[in-house]
């Protein structure tokens, strides 16, 4: 039986950059199969997995595969085992997604095992006590096996990362965080230490808990157009309806990976692309907004 693992975590958690850490650290006589689900249709995590070339990608983009796209899931599933090269499996569901369909689908194949969940949390996000009320958010801790924080190292001191936790655990006092900072590929080989508790099936229906309430919009400009990495990231701040964003784009100071979160923006240095692109998501009741966004964006390159 070949070991599943399913990375879970909010939008902007840190699940990519997580797994790349995972995949750097494995042997070389190990084949891992990486599926990544991306909410909309343009697939930025997989193609920066991709990159690392340490493991084959399958990407399933369009939909989340705890609900819309579980019928790829399950054909990416069957296409790995049918290769009869991999010797483990990792699953990174979209940011707004659940893991109760991923489960079920992994469970109901006899070639395959669940291992432990892993939800990552953003420890930037405990900041915000409305953050953590997110229904999907909540619903990814409330299934997750461990919790591993991410982003410990943009804390200031030791001291602000131990009141995180407790204002953290208040707010999920049945959470089992497995290490505050832990990507050790030890992990891979845990196991989960209780059962956790069934929800009710029919919450899955509920309108809080559905990734239909949220809209993706890609920008896509010629790998001539030179972006100010700062200019973005304030008109990215300002416009608070902007849940996140990612892509690849060219910057005064070379090509960087562009990840921003409900915690901040982050610029990476990457290698160059054939192009800019980039992603933003919103909550369809924020639709309008993407107008302002869009008029700033285009200010940008008139100043």
């Amino acid at each position: 039986m070949i070991p599943v693992h399913i990375i879970s975590g909010f939008l902007g958690a840190g699940k990519t950059t997580f797994i790349i850490n995972l995949l750097n650290q494995k042997t070389t006589d190990e084949q891992w199969a990486i599926v990544v689900n991306e909410f909309g249709k343009v697939n930025i995590d997989g193609k920066t997995i991709q990159s690392a070339k340490k493991g084959e990608v399958y990407e399933i983009s369009g939909g989340c595969i705890c609900c819309t796209a579980k019928l790829y899931l399950n054909e990416s599933l069957q296409e790995i085992l049918k290769s009869e090269k991999y010797s483990r499996i990792i699953i990174e569901p979209t940011g707004l997604g659940g893991i109760d369909m991923v489960s079920e689908i992994v469970s109901a194949n006899p070639a395959l095992i669940l291992k432990p969940v892993f939800c990552l949390v953003d420890i930037l996000m405990v900041r915000n006590p409305l953050k953590l009320t997110i229904p999907i958010f909540k619903r990814q801790i409330d299934k997750a096996d461990f919790i591993i924080f991410s982003k410990t190292d943009l804390l200031s001191n030791e001291f602000e990362k131990t009141e995180l936790i407790k204002i953290f655990k208040a707010n999920f006092p049945k959470a089992n965080i497995f290490d505050v900072t832990k990507s050790d590929i030890s992990i891979l080989d845990v196991e989960s230490i209780d059962v956790k508790p069934q929800i009710n099936p029919y919450s899955l229906f509920e309108a809080g808990l559905s990734a239909d309430n949220y809209l993706q919009k890609s920008y896509t400009f010629d790998n001539e157009t030179v972006f100010d990495a700062e200019k973005l990231a304030k008109i990215l701040v300002a416009n608070t309806s902007i849940l996140r964003a990612k892509g690849a784009i060219r910057t005064f100071d070379g090509w960087k990976l562009l990840n921003y979160t409900l915690t901040g923006c982050i610029f990476e240095s990457c290698l160059d692309y054939s192009k800019n692109e980039f992603v933003i998501i919103i909550e369809k009741s924020d639709i309008n907004k993407i107008e302002i966004f869009d008029s700033e964006l285009k200010k940008l390159f008139q100043e």
